[in-house]
């Protein structure tokens, strides 16, 4: 009996969370490209490129919601089965109700799997995707050609190609510069700096080593200014985001910055997060699953069970409303605990853990606390 009752729940859960997390994924994809509408429709993007758009903002928004539609999920099924006295037949004829719930703790590991699983190998190619995507709306496109762990390769203005080693858009500093002009005849200069500062509307190179390869000849210059790199503005509005990066690139692109003497704490709080956000899916599954049924310590269950005449949409409305509430006070609480974080009030190491820290305790404290 135990196997078919936790085989009927399951089977409930995935059918709910599948629904939600896709729907309200899909939702979120048509609204952000709405919100781009107005960018966009002064090209006259192809129908093809706006659906491609929509489509490849669903990985991301996945992750995004993966937290709360799992509370939802749980929250739903169970307080279904308290209305039903699903959980009181249950209990009356000897069924223990941790045995029932322990397929529940695999579950919710397999979505931190999935949602990590997500955000390191999917993510970061559909971002990537719907920047790309814009740029081709938008004709950027061609300015851009790769960006990776802090690397920029571009087209200059004059034709040249450009390769900054390490390009940083808060300071508009560019390190380890090479310019690579070329004519009819293939590679006709290249031209290395040392680094580069935004000056005046123009970038200015220092330490300069340019290779003459018509004629052999290798000159040093102290500095000069050259006008065919883009403005810094092209850069961030091109450069990679965090979300865009695996978290090996991530850890790379750290300790570059690192090595060349600059300390990044926005990135070193975005890593923290990389580990943290999936985790909490465990935790919100088994929230809704102690709210539901621990309602003996909580007075959930009273709130689920109103009147036994009412109908079965009473508990799905409070559940869903209860579902949201505890979503928007996560997401609010994370949100600041990062920004603490970012501004330097909290270690950058603790701010990313400090909410699902939280909500850790909470719930596997209501949930080994369910009665029996």
């Amino acid at each position: 009996m135990t196997l078919k009752v936790q085989r009927m729940y399951i089977a409930d859960f995935f059918k709910v969370l599948f629904i939600l997390t896709i729907g309200m994924s899909a939702l979120f994809g048509v609204l952000s490209l709405i919100d781009k509408m107005e960018e966009f429709m002064p090209y006259r993007p192809a129908f093809k490129l706006l659906v491609q758009y929509a489509l490849a903002s669903i990985p991301r928004n996945i992750i995004y919601f993966l937290p709360m539609t799992a509370l939802l999920s749980s929250l739903f099924i169970f307080s279904q089965a308290i209305k039903r006295r699903e959980i009181v037949a249950i209990k009356t004829s000897g069924g223990r109700m941790k045995r029932i719930l322990a397929p529940f703790i695999l579950i919710g590991v397999l979505l931190t799997l999935t949602g990590f699983v997500l955000g390191e190998f999917i993510v970061p190619v559909t971002a990537k995707k719907v920047r790309s995507l814009a740029s081709e709306i938008t004709g950027k496109g061609k300015r851009m050609a790769f960006f990776k762990e802090g690397t920029l390769y571009m087209r200059g203005k004059d034709g040249s190609i450009v390769k900054i080693s390490l390009f940083l858009p808060a300071q508009n500093l560019s390190k380890g510069v090479s310019i690579f002009r070329i004519d009819e005849e293939g590679l006709k200069e290249r031209i290395d700096a040392e680094s580069g500062t935004w000056e005046s509307g123009i970038w200015k190179l220092k330490n300069i080593t340019v290779y003459d390869l018509a004629s052999g000849k290798v000159s040093q210059i102290g500095e000069m200014f050259y006008t065919a790199i883009e403005s810094p503005k092209i850069f961030s509005e091109d450069s990679i985001k965090v979300e865009e990066m695996t978290l090996t690139e991530l850890i790379r692109y750290k300790n570059r910055l690192a090595e060349a003497g600059f300390r990044n704490v926005k990135l070193s709080v975005d890593l923290g997060s990389r580990l943290s956000y999936p985790i909490v899916n465990l935790f919100m599954l088994l929230l809704g699953i102690s709210l539901s049924i621990g309602g003996e310590q909580k007075g959930i269950e009273k709130i689920f069970r109103t009147k036994s005449q009412g109908t079965h949409s009473n508990a799905g409305v409070v559940s869903a409303g209860l579902g949201l509430l505890i979503s928007v006070f996560y997401w609010l609480g994370y949100s600041f605990s990062l920004s603490l974080g970012y501004s330097g009030t909290v270690p950058p190491i603790m701010a990313p853990w400090i909410v699902p820290v939280l909500f850790c305790v909470v719930s596997l404290y209501l949930y080994f606390n369910i009665p029996e």
